[in-house]
C-alpha cells in the first residue's frame, strides 16, 4: 500500500515538472507569485499504510482520530446523525483510489500547479456529508508538519442548511497547501465562515472548489491576516438554474502579503454571484484582491456583481484591486467597481467627538467597515456561541493596528 502512495506522489511529482511551476508572467499570480513548487512539497511521500475507512457520526469522530488535524463540533441542536464524518488515510491504496476520484482533474489553469503539488504531499483527507436539513458545525485544523497538503470533501444533500464555520489554529511555521472541494446539491444552502489567522512566516494557500446544482445557495465570509506568502482562492461554478453564490472577504496584512481570487462561472440561467473584498493594509504590506466572472452563453437573466475596495491604515502598502467581466450572453445584469482611499475623515472626526483618541477611534471604524462587509455575505449576530466571527473581527483588527503603530512612531522620531 506504501508503494502505491510512493508511486503516485512520484506520478504527481513528474506531472508538476512536466507542466511547470507557476510562471512570473500568470496573470492571476504577477502582482503576488508564490514561493517555488519545493516549498509546498515537504520531504517526499514517505508514510505508513492506514487501517482502513473510518466512518461514523461526527460527534464521536472527532475524538477518534486524535492526529488527523480536523476537529469536528456540532453546536447548537444538530442532531449527531445530521452530519456524517469519514477520515480517508491516502496510504491505503483503495482509500487513495476513492479520494483522487472525488477530485476534479487538476486541468491546466494557472493555478493547476497547487493542485499537482498537493496531490504528490496528500496524506489523507476529510469527508463530511450533511443531511436535510439544518445543522451547526464548527471545524477546527491544526498543522500536523512543517508541509502539509490537507483535503476536505464537503457535501450537501437536497435540503440540507448549514452553517460552518471553519478555523484554522496555525502555530509553529508552516507551508500549507489546502484543497476544499464544496458540493451543495439541489436546493441546499451553505453559510461557510471561515477564519485563516496566518502567522507572519507561514506560506499558506487556500483553494476552494464550490459546485452548486439549481436552487443551491452558498455564502463564504473570509476573515484572513497576511503572512510571509498566503493566497486565499475560491472557484464558484453555478452549475445549476437559480442558483446563488457570493464570497465575501476581510483582509488585513501589515508589512506582509495576501491575495484573495474569487473565480465565478455562470453556466444556467437565472443564476447569482457576489464578489465583495475589503483589504485593510499597513507599512510595506503587499494585498491583491481580484474577483472575475465568466457568464457563459445561454445564462439568461443571470447577475453578477463585484465590489473591491483597500484602505491603506498606515505606511505605504501596495493594494491592487482587479475586477473582471467576462459575459458571452445579451440577457444579464452585471456590475463591477474597485475603490482605493484613507479612512473617512468624517467617521473619524465625528468618532473622536465622543471622546475616543485617535487610535480607539480608528479601531471603531476599521471594525464597523469590516463588520459590514462580512455581515452582507453572512449575517452572525443570531448564530450560536463558537460560530460568531465577531471577537475574532475586533482581535484582528486590534493586532493589525498594534502591528502597524511601532512603524508609525519610528517615522517620527
Amino acid at each position: 500500500m506504501t508503494h502505491g502512495l510512493r508511486a503516485d506522489a512520484l506520478a504527481a511529482r513528474e506531472r508538476l515538472a512536466a507542466l511547470g511551476w507557476i510562471a512570473k508572467k500568470a496573470e492571476s499570480f504577477r502582482h503576488l507569485p508564490p514561493p517555488a513548487a519545493q516549498a509546498w512539497l515537504g520531504d517526499g511521500p514517505a508514510a505508513e499504510p492506514g487501517e482502513g475507512p473510518r466512518t461514523q457520526p461526527a460527534a464521536a469522530a472527532a475524538a477518534a482520530v486524535p492526529d488527523d488535524g480536523w476537529r469536528v463540533a456540532l453546536l447548537g441542536d444538530t442532531p449527531a446523525a445530521a452530519v456524517a464524518a469519514r477520515w480517508f488515510d491516502a496510504a491505503d491504496a483503495a482509500e487513495r483510489a476513492e479520494l483522487l476520484a472525488a477530485l476534479p482533474d487538476p486541468g491546466g489553469d494557472e493555478a493547476a500547479p497547487f493542485a499537482w503539488a498537493h496531490r504528490a504531499l496528500l496524506r489523507g483527507g476529510l469527508r463530511l456529508r450533511l443531511g436535510a436539513g439544518p445543522s451547526f458545525v464548527r471545524l477546527d485544523r491544526a498543522p500536523l508538519a512543517p508541509a502539509e497538503a490537507p483535503l476536505l470533501l464537503l457535501e450537501l444533500a437536497p435540503g440540507a442548511h448549514c452553517v460552518l464555520l471553519e478555523s484554522h489554529q496555525l502555530g509553529a511555521p508552516v507551508a500549507q497547501n489546502l484543497q476544499l472541494h464544496v458540493r451543495l446539491a439541489a436546493g441546499a444552502r451553505l453559510q461557510h465562515l471561515r477564519h485563516v489567522p496566518a502567522g507572519r512566516s507561514d506560506r499558506i494557500a487556500h483553494h476552494l472548489h464550490i459546485r452548486l446544482d439549481e436552487d443551491a445557495q452558498y455564502a463564504q465570509a473570509l476573515l484572513a491576516t497576511g503572512s510571509d506568502y498566503h493566497l486565499q482562492r475560491s472557484r464558484v461554478e453555478l452549475n445549476g438554474a437559480r442558483a446563488a453564490a457570493r464570497v465575501h472577504g476581510v483582509l488585513l496584512t501589515a508589512g506582509s502579503t495576501l491575495q484573495q481570487q474569487v473565480e465565478s462561472q455562470h453556466a444556467a440561467a437565472h443564476t447569482h454571484s457576489g464578489a465583495e473584498v475589503l483589504a485593510l493594509a499597513s507599512g510595506n504590506a503587499r494585498v491583491v484582491a481580484s474577483a472575475l466572472t465568466h457568464i457563459a452563453p445561454g445564462c439568461e437573466d443571470a447577475d453578477a456583481r463585484q465590489k473591491l475596495a483597500g484602505i491603506p491604515t498606515a505606511g505605504q502598502p501596495r493594494i491592487v484591486l482587479l475586477p473582471h467581466l467576462r459575459i458571452h450572453h445579451d440577457q444579464v445584469q452585471a456590475a463591477h467597481g474597485a475603490t482605493w482611499g484613507a479612512l473617512p475623515e468624517d467617521a473619524l472626526f465625528f468618532a473622536r467627538q465622543r471622546g475616543l483618541d485617535e487610535a480607539a477611534a480608528k479601531a471603531l471604524i476599521l471594525q464597523g467597515l469590516a463588520h459590514a462587509a462580512l455581515a452582507r455575505s453572512v449575517d452572525d449576530d443570531a448564530l450560536p456561541e463558537g460560530l460568531s466571527l465577531e471577537a475574532a473581527l475586533h482581535d484582528a483588527v486590534a493586532a493589525h493596528l498594534a502591528a502597524a503603530a511601532p512603524a508609525k512612531e519610528a517615522s517620527h522620531g
